[in-house]
């Protein structure tokens, strides 16, 4: 099968769902990527991913232009996050490739490409939804950091509901990487909806992210993720602010570890307290993660799967969660994770696993086994190729053109 793969920037091992993806495809099929690339290290990993065997075309813009499309998008009903994605150049590219003959299914991930997909095209198209975005647009409306957070979480909510709502008429094929975000694009589906959502978790690569058994920094807790994305900095601002303090009233040597890419300056101006160490960009977490006793994650709000949840658990390290980090999980309260959504509960929590050996080594070890049975490429890359072979049994495998106001 001829697989191409449409997504917003370079697949890698930050961006774990593309980047096991097409790896895993390409053992069995002929899978070329098309990436937008909008800075010199997205150029870098694109590089990266081609010398590990990859096939891809890395489609360049000026990191200006995709701001300038939303800009422009304020004054109409298209999601910025949409007018955000839609590279005139990336749109060229997709209709040559496909021009070209040489392509039997089209994979997309997250609606962000969708603005750059040609009207109608005579393959059949895997919509790679991944989350149900406005519902997380309206938990940042309700939870946000800042004003403008929960402003813009409002505006865009309003928007992403009604164009998830016509991709569900527009694609015969979507995907999710949980039963929640299923249930939420079925609550925005008509009685007409013709889409078929399947719900495919994405894996860990667990060649990568190996059970650490090294030493460990004492009193150490990581928070890990793309510091930069809304939901992690109203988590990083939840924890610094109603958690550490109750965990420093008890031991005020404890560190913070927030790792992770281009955090705001309000995540930044944390590091001024020197208990809290801000990383910014780094190519690898694995050490900040391994090394830290405890992995922590109090999102007030999130959709989908927390890879920051389940790379800590590859590596063994014991993981504190709200219940909305592991609700994409199929993960056991108290065995798997431990779980708490007051500031006093997760405090308690993470004392709990600071003090108390054996539930943090029955963790440790619980957590590698979990993602081996409910994270594994293989088997979840064998039910993405069963979804492609739906696809091309399809009577009517054009994505039709939708009317958008």
């Amino acid at each position: 099968m001829q697989v191409l793969f449409v997504t917003p920037y370079p697949p890698s091992h930050i961006r774990v769902r593309s980047y096991g993806f097409v790896h895993q495809l390409a053992q069995h099929h002929t899978v070329t990527v098309l990436a937008l690339c909008t800075s010199e290290r997205e150029l870098t990993e694109a590089l990266a991913l081609r010398r590990s065997g990859i096939t891809i075309t890395p489609v360049w813009e000026p990191s200006y232009r995709p701001y300038l499309r939303s800009l422009r998008a304020l004054a109409t009903p298209l999601p910025l996050q949409v007018a955000f994605g839609a590279a005139p150049a990336l749109r060229a590219a997709i209709q040559e490739q496909v021009t070209s003959g040489h392509v039997d299914v089209l994979h997309v991930e997250q609606i962000r490409v969708l603005g750059a997909l040609p009207d109608e095209l005579p393959i059949p198209i895997i919509w790679d939804a991944v989350d149900c975005i406005s519902q997380l647009y309206a938990e940042g409306a309700r939870a946000g950091a800042t004003f403008m957070l929960r402003l813009v979480g409002a505006m865009e909510a309003r928007r992403v509901r009604a164009y998830e709502r016509l991709q569900l008429h527009r694609f015969r094929h979507v995907l999710v990487t949980s039963e929640r975000d299923r249930q939420a694009l079925l609550d925005l589906a008509s009685e007409s909806q013709i889409a078929e959502i399947t719900v495919l978790p994405h894996g860990i690569d667990q060649h990568y992210f190996q059970p650490y058994t090294g030493p460990r920094q004492p009193q150490t807790l990581i928070f890990s993720g793309k510091m930069s994305f809304h939901a992690n900095v109203a988590g990083a601002m939840t924890l610094v602010e109603r958690i550490m303090p109750l965990l420093w009233a008890q031991r005020p040597d404890i560190r913070l570890i927030i790792a992770g890419s281009n955090p705001p300056r309000k995540v930044r101006r944390l590091a001024r307290d020197p208990r809290i160490q801000v990383t910014g960009y780094v190519p690898d977490l694995r050490p900040f993660i391994a090394q830290a006793q405890v992995a922590v994650s109090p999102l007030p709000y999130a959709v989908g799967i927390q890879n920051k949840v389940l790379e800590a658990m590859a590596l063994g390290t014991p993981v504190v969660a709200s219940s909305c980090a592991i609700a994409g999980l199929q993960a056991t309260s108290g065995l798997d994770v431990l779980v708490a959504d007051e500031p006093e509960s997760f405090a308690a929590a993470v004392l709990r696993l600071l003090d108390d050996q054996v539930l943090w080594q029955r963790l440790a070890e619980r957590g590698p086994a979990y993602v081996a049975r409910y994270h594994n490429w293989e088997d979840i890359v064998r039910r993405l190729t069963a979804v492609y072979t739906r696809s091309l049994g399809t009577a009517d495998i054009t994505a039709a053109k939708v009317a958008w106001p």
